[in-house]
C-alpha cells in the first residue's frame, strides 16, 4: 500500500492517511473486501501513532469506506462507488510541474494550494439552510453528517409523526429553508400532512444490504418475519425498502426498542428476526432468545446523496 505520510505538512497526519485510502479506494487501488493493516501494523509501517491510524480508520467506517470488525480486522467496504481520477490527476501534474519549473518551492506550492482550495470550497459550496425529515434522529444525523463533509448547510430536524401532529409549525420553519430534505419512505406522509409545500423536496434512500434484501427474498410465503428498529414507524419504514422483494405473502411484526412487551412477543412468535443496527446490539444484550436474529446495517444511498450534494450547492443561495 502506498501511502507517504509528510509530519510537516499543513494537512495533519489523521486527514493525510484518511484521504489517501479514501482515494484509494475510489479509485479502485484497494478492492471491496480487502483487508488493510492493522492499525498497530499501519503505525509501524508509517511510523506515526497506532491511535492516530484507529481514529483515522474509525471515521473511515462512519463514513462508509470501511468495516472495522473486532477480532478479525479492518476491511473495505461492499457498494463504495469508484471514481476515475485520471483526467484530474493529469491537470493537477501539469500545474505542479509548471509551478516547480517556474521556481516556486514545493513547500510554498502545498501551501498556495491548500489555502485556494479553502477559499474555492467556502466560495462554492456554501449551500444555504435545510430541513431534514425523517422518523427517528439517527437517520437524520446520519445524513447531515455526511451532508456537512461536502458542503456548509445550517440544518434543521424534523419527525415526520410531529409534523403529520403539527404542519402548520413545520410549514412556519419550512418558509424560510432552502431546501426540504425527505426519507422517500416519509414523502407520501409528508405530502398528505402538507400537499403544498413551500420549498423545493429532495426524497433520500436508506440503502440496505443486497444480502439482506436477497434472504428476504427466498422467505417462503406465510413466514412470520419481525422487525425491529427505534420505533414501530420506523421498523415499518424498514419493512418498505424490502417490500419489493417480498411482496405482502410475509407475515410481519413491527416493532420499537422500547415496546419489551411487543419485543417478546416478536421473538416468541417470529420465524425469522431482522434487527437494524441501531438496535441490533440492544436487543441481542436485553433479551434472550435462541432464535437467530440478523443484523441490517442502512445507510443514505450514495446515489441519493450525490444528487443531493449536487443539488444544494448549485441551489443553495439564500
Amino acid at each position: 500500500m502506498d501511502i507517504t505520510i509528510i509530519k510537516n505538512f499543513p494537512i495533519g497526519i489523521k486527514e493525510q492517511l484518511k484521504r489517501q485510502i479514501k482515494t484509494m479506494i475510489e479509485d479502485g487501488q484497494i478492492k471491496v473486501g480487502d483487508m488493510l493493516l492493522s492499525a498497530k501494523d499501519m503505525g509501524l509501517f508509517l511510523n506515526i501513532n497506532r491511535n492516530t491510524v484507529a481514529a483515522a480508520y474509525k471515521e473511515l467506517e462512519q463514513e462508509g469506506f470501511l468495516d472495522v470488525i473486532k477480532g478479525s480486522g479492518t476491511f473495505v467496504k461492499k457498494n463504495v462507488p469508484t471514481k476515475n481520477r485520471e483526467h484530474l490527476k493529469k491537470i493537477f501534474t501539469h500545474a505542479y510541474e509548471q509551478a516547480v519549473e517556474s521556481g516556486f518551492t514545493t513547500q510554498s506550492i502545498n501551501n498556495f494550494f491548500i489555502t485556494q482550495l479553502l477559499e474555492k470550497s467556502k466560495a462554492t459550496r456554501k449551500a444555504g439552510n435545510v430541513i431534514l425529515i425523517d422518523c427517528n434522529y439517527e437517520v437524520l444525523e446520519c445524513l447531515d453528517k455526511k451532508i456537512k463533509m461536502q458542503c456548509d448547510v445550517e440544518s434543521h430536524y424534523m419527525l415526520i409523526q410531529d409534523i403529520e401532529k403539527f404542519p402548520g409549525k413545520f410549514v412556519k420553519r419550512a418558509k424560510t429553508c432552502s431546501f426540504i430534505l425527505c426519507g422517500m419512505n416519509h414523502m407520501e406522509e409528508l405530502k398528505k400532512a402538507v400537499p403544498d409545500l413551500p420549498v423545493e423536496t429532495i426524497g433520500f434512500l436508506i440503502k440496505t444490504d443486497f444480502q439482506i434484501t436477497n434472504q428476504i427474498m427466498q422467505l417462503p410465503a406465510g413466514t412470520k418475519v419481525g422487525y425491529c428498529c427505534l420505533t414501530k414507524k420506523s421498523a415499518r419504514a424498514f419493512f418498505k425498502t424490502t417490500l419489493f422483494s417480498s411482496g405482502s405473502s410475509l407475515n410481519r411484526i413491527h416493532v420499537g426498542i422500547s415496546d419489551t412487551k411487543g419485543i417478546q412477543t416478536m421473538l416468541d412468535s417470529c420465524d425469522i428476526i431482522f434487527a437494524t443496527h441501531y438496535v441490533y446490539d440492544t436487543l441481542v444484550e436485553n433479551f434472550s432468545t435462541k432464535k437467530k436474529i440478523h443484523r441490517v446495517d442502512l445507510d443514505i444511498d450514495p446515489g441519493s446523496l450525490d444528487f443531493i450534494i449536487s443539488r444544494l450547492i448549485k441551489g443553495g443561495t439564500l
